[in-house]
């Protein structure tokens, strides 16, 4: 099905890829155009700036955010909007000026890859194994194209011969390590082939094992052959070139591999045939190797290396950041900071580490903004920084402090910066002239941290706002945190898809005023979330989100759940200092004292790959797939109790662990014989493993 109104103006012959009204200020895909240049058409938001920047907004998109945001114009809708994705398989659109959500839609499981917005079209990978194309107005879905495999390589959509538009993206198979493809895809367009049907895939890895996660990029090289360029998976670990027409192999580069998980994870950045003197084109690439490749992008030989590994041998990660290319030079993110480096040598320039304040690892794509002489580099760290750097000598020219770890990286149009964190919260920054005071709101009832008697009905929340000019709205969200799930005040119904509600204003358009909102819990209490921001007269939003939270009792008897070991943050590094997969033992206890009949039944344990977004599915395998451990739906397995229907219970569990640093998150819950279900999940995490030497990040 083609939307009638999605406008066709890509340029095919030259592969150039037209956003939905040709806005040159759009950034409308992964790292802002097919050839990974990182660079914004904008240059109002320079280094002379960057200081200057403040919150104008910020917007919880209702779980963990990986993704990268695309900003495109919509001459119909007339509006800048700004497209995400979630961890719980949330697709966003939010007006760029006001942070306004325009739609949502939902799908089953995590959005890791980031969206491409092309002539109306939204395209975007999830875990559920499908490549989707969506309505960029309405979210309505066009249609899908199953992969077979977790998609998380961010699309490239380019029409490589006059064709039509194509969709390129990669797949991890099942498993990550059991084979996967660099598939092309017809896009939403007039062409003959089915929109979202096969045009070729590519699974000739050297190594069997191999997929993609890497966002592959477009060019053309010096003979004018239309490739795509991306990088594969362990163990494969590998650079690849393909022709982008039939999807035939026309070189393959091997990085150095120093652990089988050296992969190549990070985007390509192309330099075109003739630029900076290299007649061939350049192809700029990094792995987990830790070394910054310069490769032939015609013949794929190698043209120069800079080992980050041998500059910053105290980093145990990294090369896993996208390169920014401005004209002779190359930005890219690594262990402890940022790093400069000529384009055409490989010779560093700087690193920001040794002019300013290590960060932790930044896997952000550098964003460059600026006009010549007054750019600035940004990006987001492994602490949850968000972070701006003089291009010209790395100093340190902006900082904010996000709510978690930042995976994504940041774009930047019409002088503002998006970047999503792991907190939830798309962030939209800028420099604010206009004098206008952002309102601000707290929640004051309940109070944070308290537990109160359920109320066997409506609970109402309450706070207060104020703004110089006058405060037009409150809006709180409300959200269940067994189970990530939020108050739909209209519906009266918890969903995945955060909604919020319009707080009841005590005094409307004065300075200052009290609110309230309300929310129905269910019967067996839990554990809750509030958050609140205000809105002016002017449309301006709060700065900070006012967040609280509290715990509604049960009106029956659950039990009571408790981890113990291992406690949140907890660091186990590879035995004997070598990469390789280990059991991880879990052990807590459980209480149930009351009820018909106190006793406790059962332990549900869900342990979560924080990275892959992965629940472990027990020793005998995923149902419906015993051969993998790990699946992409939520699960949990049980515990071993020590003493079972007992009313107080030790019990056990235990996970293997991939062979590779990850972050992990460790949830569990009774249930008693009487079939109550504890309300407030006993929870661990991070839990941390690390090669030696390396701490935890969160």
């Amino acid at each position: 099905m083609v939307v009638a109104a999605v406008a066709l103006t890509a340029a095919a012959a030259t592969g150039v890829v037209l956003a939905a009204a040709g806005n040159p200020a759009d950034w409308p895909m992964y790292h802002h155009d097919e050839g990974h240049s990182g660079v914004a058409a904008d240059t109002s938001l320079g280094a002379s700036a960057a200081p200057q920047l403040v919150p104008m907004w910020l917007d919880n998109t209702g779980a963990a955010a990986y993704t990268s945001p695309a900003i495109v114009h919509d001459s119909v809708l007339g509006k800048t909007v700004v497209y995400v994705g979630n961890q719980v398989g949330t697709l966003s659109a939010y007006d760029a000026s006001t942070g306004e959500r325009l739609w949502a839609t939902d799908l089953p499981q995590a959005f890791q890859s980031s969206p491409a917005v092309v002539n109306g079209v939204v395209y975007i990978g999830s875990s559920d194994h499908y490549l989707y194309a969506f309505d960029a107005r309405n979210g309505q879905q066009i249609c899908r194209f199953n992969t077979g495999g977790t998609v998380s390589a961010s699309p490239l959509v380019v029409d490589p011969d006059g064709g039509g538009l194509t969709i390129y993206a990669g797949d991890t198979a099942l498993s990550g390590n059991d084979g996967g493809h660099i598939w092309a895809i017809n896009a939403v367009d007039p062409n003959t082939p089915a929109d979202c049907s096969q045009r070729w895939a590519f699974s000739g890895f050297t190594d069997t094992r191999a997929g993609s996660w890497s966002p592959p990029a477009f060019a053309r090289d010096a003979n004018g052959r239309a490739l795509v360029v991306v990088g594969s998976s362990s163990p494969d670990n590998a650079v690849y070139a393909l022709d982008a027409v039939t999807g035939q192999k026309v070189w393959r580069f091997q990085t150095q591999e120093y652990a089988i998980d050296n992969d190549v994870g990070d985007g390509p950045t192309i330099s075109a045939p003739g630029v900076n003197g290299f007649a061939d084109g350049v192809v700029y690439v990094s792995g987990k190797d830790r070394i910054a490749y310069a490769l032939d992008l015609t013949t794929g030989g190698m043209i120069w290396q800079f080992r980050m590994r041998d500059d910053s041998p105290t980093g145990h990660s990294g090369g896993r950041s996208t390169a920014a290319l401005v004209g002779e030079r190359l930005y890219l993110g690594d262990a402890l900071g940022m790093y400069a480096l000529n384009a055409l040598t490989g010779a560093k320039l700087w690193k920001s580490q040794d002019v300013g304040p290590a960060t932790q690892e930044i896997l952000s794509a550098p964003a460059v903004s600026g006009a010549g002489g007054d750019q600035a580099v940004f990006a987001g760290d492994l602490s949850g920084k968000v972070l701006g750097f003089s291009a010209a000598d790395g100093s340190r020219l902006f900082t904010y402090q996000t709510g978690a770890l930042i995976y994504g990286s940041p774009a930047v149009a019409d002088g503002r910066l998006y970047i999503t964190s792991s907190d939830g919260f798309l962030y939209a920054f800028g420099v604010d002239s206009s004098g206008n005071v952002p309102p601000t709101a707290i929640v004051t009832s309940p109070a944070d941290g308290s537990t109160i008697a359920s109320p066997g009905g409506q609970l109402t929340v309450s706070g207060s706002a104020s703004d110089d000019t006058g405060v037009a709205r409150v809006v709180v969200a409300i959200r269940r945190d067994s189970g990530n799930q939020w108050w739909n005040a209209t519906t009266r119904k918890w969903q995945q898809i955060i909604t919020t509600q319009d707080a009841v204003l005590a005094s409307p358009g004065a300075a200052a005023t009290g609110w309230t909102g309300a929310f129905t819990p269910p019967t067996t209490g839990g554990a809750f979330t509030v958050q609140a921001d205000a809105v002016d007269a002017a449309g301006r939003r709060s700065a900070a989100i006012s967040t609280i939270r509290f715990i509604v009792s049960s009106t029956g008897a659950p039990p009571e759940t408790t981890i113990s070991s291992p406690p949140s943050k907890s660091v186990f590094h590879f035995p004997g200092g070598v990469r390789q997969s280990f059991t991880i033992p879990v052990a807590g206890t459980a209480v149930d004292s009351g009820g018909a009949h106190a006793g406790i039944a059962q332990v549900r344990v869900s342990i979560k790959n924080v990275e892959h977004s992965e629940y472990y599915c027990g020793p005998a395998g995923c149902k419906g797939d015993p051969s993998h451990l790990w699946t992409t739906t939520f699960t949990s397995i049980p515990a071993v109790l020590a003493t079972p229907g007992a009313v107080s219970t030790s019990w056990t569990a235990s996970f293997p662990t991939y062979d590779h640093p990850h972050n992990y998150a460790i949830s569990a819950w009774a249930i008693d014989l009487d079939g109550e279900r504890d309300p407030t999940n006993a929870n661990a995490h991070p839990i941390c493993v690390r090669d030696p030497g390396s701490g935890c990040y969160s």
